[in-house]
């Protein structure tokens, strides 16, 4: 009978924490994809995230398909950043898509938006100048990579 028990214990948290280590991995992701825009190193911040990458465009999102692109892009956003120090490093809420895309209202943003990120896939909340930045990742091959920004 205690065997029965403890194997019933493992089955049960077996599912638990491959969704913890999935979260630890967007985590750790969004952490470093922060850590090297703070540094303003281009080559580490184009290393932790990939293409096809999501971002805001005005009111509505864009695609940027490609790694040149997706290159160029972060360029241009790291020239943007004035004090890096300001640059937080450290996520204050992740929350899974799947949990959060009900409340995109517009349904061909969120089929963008979950395309890019898919269904396993992570928001990590980050506060900067009294802001809330949602930094998408995507979660493929047992990786964690950032795959978008809304800022």
């Amino acid at each position: 009978m205690r065997s029965v028990v403890v194997a019933l214990l493992i089955t049960l948290a077996a599912p638990v924490s491959a969704a913890d280590k999935n979260e630890d991995k967007a985590r750790d992701a969004a952490v470093a994809f922060l850590k090297a825009v703070k540094a303003k190193d281009s080559d580490a911040v184009l290393k932790a995230s990939a293409a096809p990458f999501i971002y805001r465009d005005g009111d509505k999102p864009a695609v940027l398909k490609d790694e040149a692109a997706l290159k160029a892009w972060l360029k241009d956003r790291l020239e943007e950043i004035k004090d890096a120090d300001k640059v937080p490093t450290t996520v204050d809420k992740l929350a899974p898509f799947a949990d959060i895309k009900a409340k995109i209202g517009d349904e061909a943003a969120r089929k963008m938006i979950e395309d890019v990120i898919g269904k396993d896939g992570f928001v990590a909340y980050v506060a900067a100048d009294g802001k809330t930045l949602p930094i998408l990742v995507r979660i493929k091959d047992g990786k964690a990579i950032v795959v978008g920004l809304a800022r």
